[in-house]
């Protein structure tokens, strides 16, 4: 399959119509409508990923030029409490937002905007990554395990809420600073 990734801007976001994408990729995955809680950084998309120089937000286009994935990824703003942990903004990445639609999964496109995000939170000189899922959310849990995140807290709520980490500093994946993401086709 051939498919590229690309880093949201203003013209993308409406070109793709990002927003509508998302929203319904988290209506298909976890059947939420908007909820202000949880989505404002859907809403406000260049104020949350464009606009910050340590955020960003990565779109997989398909070679007919149709958005089926998202990934995206800003500093740590959240004030979860979990043992042995002490997350900032400053040294710590959160991932948000990672989506492929269902007909184009199993193609490496979520492995692939994964390691965009890694490279990016490298450059940006963040420390871990931080992110949370939730249990019976499609795949998510052996993926995240499969590529090097640890849970360091699974809260056995309603939701089933896991949070994750990978650190950074010394991390195999990133040591070589010539490191790629997988190539792609490029059409």
């Amino acid at each position: 399959m051939n498919y590229e990734i690309l880093e949201l801007n203003k013209n993308l976001l409406e070109k793709y119509d990002v927003k509508k994408f998302v929203f319904k990729m988290i209506k298909d995955s976890y059947d939420l409508d908007y909820v202000p809680e949880y989505h404002y950084d859907v809403v406000g998309m260049t104020e949350y990923y464009i606009n910050p120089k340590r955020s960003n937000f990565f779109l997989a286009i398909s070679e007919d030029d149709k958005l089926i994935g998202t990934a995206a990824v800003r500093g740590y703003d959240k004030n979860y409490i979990i043992p042995d942990r002490t997350y900032t903004k400053k040294y710590t990445a959160s991932i948000y937002r990672l989506f492929v639609d269902s007909e184009y999964r199993h193609n490496k496109i979520a492995s692939n905007m994964l390691k965009s995000i890694e490279n990016f939170c490298k450059k940006q000189e963040y420390n871990e990554i931080y992110l949370h899922t939730q249990r019976d959310s499609y795949g998510a849990l052996p993926f995240w395990l499969n590529r090097g995140y640890v849970i360091v807290q699974d809260t056995h709520d309603e939701m089933g809420t896991i949070h994750m980490e990978k650190v950074l500093k010394n991390s195999n994946i990133l040591k070589n600073e010539s490191e790629e993401i997988e190539k792609v086709k490029i059409f």
